[in-house]
């Protein structure tokens, strides 16, 4: 998962009650709700942020981290002795990063900012050397203008020169064939005690695939109980290299260097992981790329 950006002012509609005749749909909820879950669930996922704090060594800070959700990148970046700002929207997930700021040093907390914010109207004035929305975060913005609009906010945060990196989700033909099965057909199946009740719970996926939008359903329901299973959905806009190209036209940043994956490899048509490196201004002679050693 990675930090949904919806419009925090928009009020969820009550739940509408079934038809009569017709068994009521399976409750849905914010993936981003439970933020416990969320950390152990991604508690092996390291290696992006290795990559970006490599970058963010390279680049400097001060340090925007859009999507910041529970601080899985913001507080090694801390730790490494930068200022960082995180931006979320999701209530829970800032919660449990301000807990685990609050674990570190004094002097460490003062470099800390977090802020609630959409991605869209980016909630900060300070100017920043280094961006990042790690873990395929700009992919939970579903249209062209959302994402020129985001794109075009990025770069008046930046500094001259400065940098934004951020990660893309772009799924192989196989993974997206089974966005055509039916629906009740489930993926991933596999069972994990619960970190916050302790339960047995079992869990799988499906996928739907509409246009540019794929939406992924994660279906958890815990064992030996008479509860039904929980849908938690999860959207992500399918964005390709000649895209990001396209909607970057005109907003102020361009693609300084690209990867296939957090170990540096080249990007091609078989790499699921795209990794962006853009700057705010136009390249000139090289200037303002990564150096060689990480290249």
């Amino acid at each position: 998962m990675a930090s949904s950006k919806r419009d925090p002012r928009r009020v969820p509609s009550p739940p509408r009650r079934a038809p009569r005749g017709k068994a009521a749909p399976p409750p849905r909820a914010d993936p981003f709700d439970d933020a416990v879950l969320y950390d152990w669930e991604y508690r092996r996922r390291r290696d992006d942020v290795r990559f970006y704090g490599t970058l963010a060594d390279e680049r400097g800070g001060p340090i925007l981290d859009l999507g910041c959700g529970t601080g899985r990148l913001m507080v090694p970046l801390l730790r490494a002795g930068h200022v960082v700002v995180g931006v979320d929207r999701a209530p829970a997930m800032l919660a449990r990063a301000e807990a685990r700021v609050r674990r570190l040093a004094p002097r460490v907390q003062r470099r800390a900012v977090l802020l609630r914010g959409d991605l869209r109207r980016l909630p900060v004035r300070r100017r920043f050397l280094f961006a990042v929305a790690a873990f395929h975060t700009i992919q939970h913005l579903a249209t062209d203008r959302e994402l020129t609009q985001f794109f075009a906010g990025v770069a008046r945060t930046l500094l001259p020169g400065g940098w934004f990196a951020f990660d893309t989700f772009a799924p192989n033909r196989r993974f997206l064939e089974r966005a055509g099965a039916p629906r009740d057909r489930r993926w991933a199946r596999t069972r994990f005690r619960h970190p916050t009740t302790g339960r047995q719970t079992e869990y799988a996926e499906n996928y739907r695939l509409a246009g540019r939008l794929l939406t992924t359903t994660f279906h958890y329901r815990t064992v030996g109980s008479r509860q039904r299973t929980t849908g938690v959905e999860l959207e992500h806009r399918l964005l390709g290299p000649d895209e990001i190209r396209r909607l970057l036209a005109g907003t102020g940043l361009s693609v300084i260097a690209t990867w296939g994956g957090f170990d540096w490899s080249p990007l091609d048509d078989r790499t699921e992981q795209h990794v962006y490196l853009l700057r705010r201004g136009k390249p000139d002679r090289g200037a303002g790329k990564p150096a060689q050693k990480i290249g």
